[in-house]
Order: structure tokens, then C-alpha cells, then sequence
């Protein structure tokens, strides 16, 4: 059996990436089409009532104790946020919403081969013990303008700034008008914390689109931003930001970390 993504204990319990009290909300008496991708390769499609996806990746001691306490607090402060009502996010607000983004963009992980994983399980446990969330990695709030839409995707980031042996992994979790970003930028060990790294970043309206909360950058913050991202080109299109392979196209800018 494998091991718990958290702690040392056997992963013996499902958790619901998409929380059911979230998805709960959204059941549908037509069964809605899902797709879905893994390693890049599309997987056939099938029909759900309500949307749904649970891994099973941690124990039970975890999914009922400290993971349960987690989303219980986020709860107040998620729900205006899914029903894409106004809200005023204090300093608060958004430690507790990285958190819950960076616990769940962690879990979407246990979906990878241990080897594509953007987090060690040192940084897991550190998370559960102590609620640290692991150096250089930023998350964004954004608004989908589509209810009926959830989604969430990963994306691996290799040789950011050119730079051997550093690499990042982006993930972006839509679950009705609410929309998160994780970004993770991992650097050789003798790169210290103080040290600046840059990534590129497509160029687009991203400081209308988004709002940052972690490294928090002001005291409150309004949701939703200025512009909402309108279905799943609007979707896809901020979890591709980061993507900026020799494929890619258009012009550039750059993210100081």
C-alpha cells in the first residue's frame, strides 16, 4: 500500500480534491460530460451527476483530523467565493486560502509518478505539522465566469530562467467561480532563500484577472478582480501561463520570486 501523502502512515482513505461539501452545491439532474488527461494522453469521457475527484492518497488519521480542521476553516471564507459573491479579503483570509490552495494542489499530485511531484515529502509534513508552506510558491485568486465549470490541471515547468536544476509546477484548481493558482519554482539546494529567481510568464491582463495572496502583497484584498476569465478558453488560458516552451508563442514577460 502506498504511503500517506503527509505523513508516515498508510494512504488507506480517499480525498475528495474537489471538497464534496463544494461539489455538494452543484449536483445537476442531467449527468454533465467529464474529460480528463493523464501523462498527456486524453481518457475516455463519462457522464457524472455531480462533479467529482477523490485520490486515494492519505490516511485517515489525516483526512479526519488535520485535513478535516483545514477545511472547515477555509469554509467561510471559500463560499462567497464559489457563489462569485463581492468579498473583502483580509491578511487572514488569504493565509488560510494558501494554505487550503497549497494543500490541495498537493494532493492533485498523488494524479503524478512520485518522480513529477513539484513538492518532497518533507515539505508535505511540514505543511501538516506546522501549516508552512514551502518557499517560493505563489498563489492567485481569479473569477470564472461559468458556475457549471470545474477544472483542475497541472503543468511542469523545466529550466525556468534557463537555469540547470531549477524547475517549476503550476497548478490550477476552477471550481465554479472560484479559481486558484499555485505556483512552485524549485531551486538547487546552494540557491538560498534570499536569493532572486525570475520566470517567464506569457504576457496577458493578468494583474485584472488575478489577485495575489501569497507572498501576501496587501492587507485586503477585492474579489472578484476586474476581469473574470470566460469559460475553458478563459480557464485554460491562465493555467498556461507559466507554459512557455520553444512551442509556445507570443511575447514574454518576467516574475520576480
Amino acid at each position: 500500500m502506498r504511503r500517506c501523502l503527509f505523513c508516515p502512515n498508510n494512504a488507506n482513505s480517499l480525498e475528495d480534491a474537489w471538497p464534496r461539501w463544494i461539489t455538494d452545491q452543484f449536483k445537476s439532474n442531467r449527468a454533465s460530460a467529464v474529460r480528463a488527461e493523464r501523462a498527456g494522453v486524453k481518457l475516455r469521457s463519462w457522464s457524472k451527476l455531480r462533479p467529482e475527484l477523490a485520490v486515494r492518497c492519505v490516511c485517515t488519521r489525516c483526512n479526519n483530523g488535520w485535513m478535516s480542521e483545514l477545511e472547515n476553516l477555509s469554509k467561510p471564507f471559500l463560499q462567497p467565493l464559489l457563489m462569485g459573491e463581492r468579498s473583502l479579503l483580509d491578511t487572514a483570509a488569504q493565509a488560510t486560502l494558501a494554505l487550503w490552495a497549497v494543500k490541495t494542489a498537493m494532493v492533485l499530485e498523488a494524479l503524478d509518478a512520485h518522480d513529477r511531484h513539484g513538492y518532497t515529502m518533507a515539505e508535505r509534513e511540514r505543511l501538516r505539522s506546522i501549516s508552512e508552506i514551502p518557499w517560493r510558491t505563489s498563489v492567485w485568486l481569479a473569477a470564472s465566469v461559468d458556475p457549471a465549470l470545474f477544472l483542475s490541471t497541472k503543468n511542469r515547468h523545466l529550466g525556468v530562467a534557463n537555469v540547470t536544476g531549477i524547475s517549476g509546477v503550476s497548478i490550477t484548481i476552477a471550481l465554479a467561480h472560484a479559481v486558484v493558482q499555485v505556483l512552485r519554482i524549485k531551486v538547487p539546494d546552494d540557491v538560498g532563500p534570499h536569493t532572486i529567481v525570475t520566470t517567464s510568464v506569457k504576457q496577458g491582463p493578468w494583474d485584472r484577472a488575478t489577485v495575489q495572496i501569497r507572498p501576501t502583497r496587501t492587507a485586503l484584498i477585492n474579489w472578484p478582480p476586474p476581469m473574470g476569465l470566460n469559460g475553458e478558453d478563459g480557464l485554460n488560458f491562465l493555467a498556461e501561463r507559466f507554459s512557455t516552451t520553444a512551442r509556445d508563442s507570443g511575447p514574454l514577460d518576467t516574475l520576480v520570486l
